[in-house]
């Protein structure tokens, strides 16, 4: 997770790993993380506007004594581009399904267990009269980073008919539950 530091270390940017965060403070806009200032003051230099290397991480992970994310061989890393990104920046990328587009991403769902990203929500207006649908980020097959589209192996029928999504209603299992399986997809959980 990006940080940023604002006057206290002259806006500079710092990650802090997900297992250091406890529960927010929703309320104020806040996360209170398990780590010291001295920690932060000497952490590795990080640019949030540099693409950031699975060397970086390491390099950020090693200094604080973190885990990894990903619980695979390092010598496999080399096989993955590896892009890290601000959610707020795959808002208003495109949601393309295989048959064609099907909307734009307008917000997302945080799992606040894990800090991953649930759930992409997308705005479907432009082709389903103003319905709001939820897709897993794992459903994607690929993203062009240029065009600012997210594919996903879903098509615009299966999107279409989809259970509806309701921000103002809390997120229910059962609604997961019939989410995945009309998608046909197997459950996180």
């Amino acid at each position: 997770m990006a940080a940023d530091t604002g006057n206290w270390l002259q806006g500079r940017h710092v990650l802090i790993s997900t297992e250091s965060v406890v529960q927010p403070h929703v309320e104020i806009g806040s996360f209170r993380a398990l780590v010291s200032q001295a920690q932060v003051e000497g952490a590795p230099a990080f640019e949030i506007e540099k693409p950031f290397s699975w060397e970086k991480e390491r390099q950020i992970c090693n200094y604080y004594r973190w885990s990894t994310y990903y619980p695979i061989d390092e010598r496999e890393l080399s096989v993955f581009p590896g892009k890290l990104t601000s959610v707020n920046g795959l808002k208003d990328f495109s949601l393309q399904a295989t048959d064609g587009e099907i909307g734009k991403i307008i917000n997302y769902i945080i799992d606040d267990a894990n800090w991953s990203v649930r759930y992409l929500v997308v705005d479907t207006s432009k082709w389903l009269a103003g319905k709001k649908v939820l897709i897993s980020p794992m459903w994607h097959k690929s993203i062009n980073w240029q065009d600012r589209m997210i594919v996903v192996d879903l098509n615009q029928d299966q999107i279409e008919k989809s259970p509806e999504y309701d921000a103002s209603a809390p997120m229910e299992r059962v609604y997961e539950i019939n989410l995945y399986k009309h998608y046909g997809k197997p459950h996180y959980w």
